[in-house]
């Protein structure tokens, strides 16, 4: 039996939309509402603005992205420093430091911007934020933001 050309796109449309539906989209991109001054060691940076939560991984009111699924996720944040400040931040999984962005401003006394990315692999539920890991941190709200995705 021969398809017309019009049978053999809805087909192939069918399936793609099958395969849509399979995998779910986890992705989230947010930034900050407020500057940050003087965020201590260890110390969470909640970005509060969200401008896309597919999957609702990430949590506004705690800063804390909770993989939905088992996977591959790249990771992607940017930290102005407030003038002539310094804000050392990392990845965070599950209370472990994974990825560091030093980003010290102190000596031209002007806005720095830094920036990172790094791919992790996650199990259902575990945990990833962006913490201080030499603090204390001092972040500008414009240009500073957080945005990761599953493969």
């Amino acid at each position: 039996m021969e398809y017309t050309y019009y049978e053999e796109l809805l087909y192939f449309e069918i399936v793609f939309l099958l395969y849509t539906l399979e995998k779910k989209v986890v992705a989230f991109d947010v930034s900050l509402k407020n500057h940050i001054a003087n965020l201590a060691t260890n110390g969470r940076v909640v970005f509060g603005a969200v401008y896309l939560n597919e999957g609702n991984g990430y949590d506004p009111s705690t800063g804390i992205f909770t993989a939905p699924t088992e996977g591959i996720y790249v990771f992607d944040w940017t930290t102005k420093t407030q003038k002539g400040k310094y804000a050392n931040t990392s990845l965070v999984v599950n209370g472990k430091f994974k990825s560091w962005n030093h980003c010290d401003d102190s000596a031209s006394k002007t806005y720095l911007s830094c920036s990172k990315m790094t791919v992790v692999k996650l199990k259902q539920g575990e945990k990833v934020w962006i913490g201080v890991f030499g603090g204390p941190a001092n972040i500008y709200t414009k240009y500073t933001s957080f945005s990761g995705y599953k493969l």
